[in-house]
């Protein structure tokens, strides 16, 4: 049962350190966000016009 228990333990520490090495061995890419020229952003209302009714 102890043979058993210790090799679990041992693949359970293989997995997560293969995971840790990934994390920081991640490097994303770069990826460039094209707009168009007349495109723009209107804010309609401001911080206060949401509301919670009170029951």
């Amino acid at each position: 049962m102890k043979k058993k228990l210790v090799i679990e333990l041992m693949i359970y520490i293989v997995i997560v350190g293969i995971g840790i090495v990934m994390l920081f061995m991640y490097e994303p890419k770069e990826v460039d966000i094209v707009l168009p020229k007349d495109f723009h952003i209107e804010q309609e209302g401001g911080v206060n016009d949401a509301f919670i009714p009170i029951e």
